[in-house]
Parts: C-alpha cells; structure tokens; sequence
C-alpha cells in the first residue's frame, strides 16, 4: 500500500529524472497514471483537532492494493473467530477495499503492539455493541466484523477510527464497508454485501500488522 507521504516522494524523484533527461514532466505524468492501475479505496483518519464524525475528519484516497497471496485453505460461509495474542494493544490505521482476479479484499491495518483477534459472521440485524442499536449500512446481506485488542483511539493520540463510509467502485461483491466505534478493547464494522452471501477466508499478515478478509468472487 502506498500513503500519500510515500507517493509525494516517488513525484518528487520522477520529476527531478524527467528534467534531467530532458522530458517533459506531462509525457511522465501520463505514464505514472498508466503504470498505477491497480488501485484501492482507503479511509484515512486525520489526527487533528476535528471532531469524530466531522466530515473533514475522514478521507477517501486511492493506494495501490495489497498483493499478498492468502494461505493455503477454503472459502466458507460459517463464522469465523481466534483470540488476540497476549498484551496485545492495537490502533487501527487504515481500511482498505479493493477487487483482484478473483477475488475481492477487505484490509485492516493496525499499529500498536500484538496480533488483532476477530469474530466474523454474516448477521441479519448487526447490532452496536453497548447501545444495541442497529448499524446503519448499504448493502445486503451484512458481515460483522469484530477486531479484539484494540485500544482507544485517544490512547494513540487519534480523534478516532477509520469509520467510513466507504463504496468501492469495481468489487465484485462487497457494496460498503462502515465502523461503529470501539468499546472495550473491541472495534465494530459491518460490510454491506451487493446481493447475496460470499464465502470468505480470513488471516493476517505482519509488517505492517493487517487482518485480511477475502471474498470468493461471484
């Protein structure tokens, strides 16, 4: 994945290459635009004094998706859960959308110290943990998504979670993907399906620390 610190770099490079050998920065332009074509929708949260909530608290950015092959295994249906490693205190840093050859993936990336845990499970009325209340998203069926071993956001001096909405354009079945808060060491987030149920597989990966969930395409 790249941020956008990472890509103002790689310009800054590109452009000073292009003078230096006489091209036009337009002609290298267009081709930096054909090479990226493989792009996610990411929600950012932005540290600042905005309140949680605040539009101008979420972002919506391209970032090139993550490549990594999932393990050996099979899709399924049926829910799935493991525990988080011991001392584990994790902030959520990033959610990331996107669609490859076959199958469609939802990224979570943490910082913090330990391995999330997770509860995953499709559901007919997801349901805000504490409140009860049912979690408002566009798309059905809803999976659940519970990640364990989170801190608070302020404890890693955050207004808040990537929350979302997020509407990836080109998966094939994941319509949007929303966050309902943390409570307790446990993050929330619903995934509003376009249609019918998936099957899924779930693992994670390390550097930087990410919880994958990839749907079988239809």
């Amino acid at each position: 994945m790249h941020t956008l610190r990472n890509s103002r770099v790689r310009a800054g490079l590109a452009a000073s290459l292009c003078l230096a050998m006489g091209l036009s920065l337009a002609s290298c332009a267009r081709d930096s635009e054909t090479q990226d074509t493989a792009a996610a929708v990411s929600m950012k949260t932005d540290s600042s004094s905005a309140a949680p909530g605040d539009a101008k608290n979420q972002k919506t950015e391209k970032a090139t998706l993550d490549t990594d092959p999932a393990p050996g295994g099979d899709f399924s249906f049926g829910p799935a859960e493991a525990a988080q490693a011991d001392a584990s205190y994790l902030s959520i840093e990033d959610v990331r959308i996107g669609s490859h050859d076959g199958y469609d993936r939802i990224v979570f990336e943490f910082g913090g110290e330990g391995k999330p845990g997770y509860f995953i499970r499709y559901e007919d009325i997801p349901a805000q943990q504490a409140s009860g209340k049912p979690i408002s998203v566009d798309g059905s069926p809803k999976l659940s998504v519970d990640l364990r071993g989170i801190g608070y956001p302020f404890d890693f001096e955050k207004t808040d979670y990537p929350s979302g909405p997020v509407r990836p354009e080109k998966t094939s079945g994941v319509n949007e993907v929303v966050g309902a808060g943390t409570f307790e060491g446990q993050s929330q987030y619903v995934v509003g399906m376009k249609g019918e149920k998936l099957r899924y597989k779930v693992f994670t990966l390390s550097n930087p620390t990410r919880l994958v969930i990839d749907f079988e395409a239809k």
